[in-house]
């Protein structure tokens, strides 16, 4: 296990293969394991240094119950922390949902530190927030407060029985750290100025029938990426949300594909 102290926040991560690098950064309520499960790791580690890396309130990282602690430079920084740890001046980012939202961030924030980015199923949020999106965060955040049975419970009276795995995964987060972060979201967007000043070469892939955690999540990952320069966009026909992660067999050769003429 190798933890990194990132201004008194203890980031965790764990390197895995042998290549150029890549930060690999998992969703809302997940972890490090996410990327296993799904079989990302078992088909990389061959060809790429994978750098895997527990987001700030989640996995075996700290998890600060301040919205605060959540905005968008602290994330950036944590990755930035992981990579000055490990003597890496740029690496590829491959983030997934929230995950993703970190990468837009990275994009904008710190692409000095950047080879490529790869941003599954999220956009970059846009600013200012909507009023919409601000309830749906705030309501999110007090369900979590309630506990995470609640939480579970609203989200399956919306959407329908959810997998027994998903439902361990989510009980073992801080109910407090998770809230931050949804009050967090209220502050990430960001002008489209910015998004078009984005010159990493990208790849954006969302499923077309991802509605969550944004009823138009789709629309929006694909307008992302229609506005940063160097973007590409890939839908994955039929795909959900959770889908357009699990299935790793089928989104891995499209990121092999982008990364070859990079790497």
């Amino acid at each position: 296990m190798s933890i990194v102290n990132n201004s008194g926040v203890r980031i965790h991560y764990k390197v895995e293969g042998d290549g150029p690098p890549i930060t690999l950064m998992h969703g809302m309520g997940g972890s490090i394991e996410n990327w296993v499960s799904a079989g990302y790791v078992a088909a990389l580690k061959d060809e790429l240094r994978l750098i895997l890396i527990d987001s700030r309130g989640f996995g075996e990282s700290d998890k600060p119950h301040d919205p605060e602690s959540y905005t968008r430079e602290a994330k950036v920084s944590d990755v930035v922390a992981v990579l000055d740890d490990l003597g890496i001046e740029r690496a590829h980012y491959w983030g997934y949902s929230m995950g993703a939202s970190n990468g837009w961030a990275m994009g904008m924030l710190r692409p000095d530190r950047l080879l490529s980015l790869v941003l599954g199923g999220y956009p970059a949020l846009p600013s200012p927030t909507s009023q919409r999106n601000r309830v749906k965060w705030e309501s999110r955040a007090l369900l979590m407060r309630l506990g995470m049975e609640v939480y579970i419970a609203a989200m399956e009276m919306d959407r329908g029985p959810m997998p027994e795995d998903n439902k361990k995964r989510l009980m073992a987060n801080d109910p407090e750290a998770y809230a931050a972060q949804q009050i967090a979201n209220i502050d990430w967007g960001t002008p489209e100025t910015e998004v078009r000043a984005m010159t990493v070469p990208t790849l954006v892939y969302s499923g077309t029938e991802d509605g969550y955690p944004l009823p138009d999540n789709h629309e929006m990952a694909r307008r992302s990426a229609s506005l940063a320069p160097n973007a590409t966009f890939l839908p994955l026909p039929g795909y959900d949300h959770m889908k357009a992660f699990q299935d790793s067999a089928t989104v891995i050769p499209y990121v092999r594909e982008f990364l070859a003429p990079i790497t």
